[in-house]
């Protein structure tokens, strides 16, 4: 295992803090984490999508398409 340097660990803990201010800004914030939770879903639909688009390209037998 490569050892993280302290001025990484120190960095990586200050943009650790950073993102846990921005979730609590968000939690606080109803319209905000309304749109989160849109934006959240949509792109769990567009996974899903890709999803069944690699499903498909997987069980796709050489040289051949479905």
């Amino acid at each position: 295992m490569t050892k993280i340097s302290k001025e990484e660990l120190d960095w990586r803990a200050e943009d650790d803090a950073r993102i846990l201010a921005q979730y609590q800004e968000i939690l606080l914030d109803a319209a905000r984490l309304s749109r989160a939770k849109k934006a959240a879903t949509k792109e769990v639909e567009n996974l899903s999508s890709r999803l069944q688009i690699m499903k498909k390209v997987s069980a796709t037998k050489k040289g051949k398409s479905k």
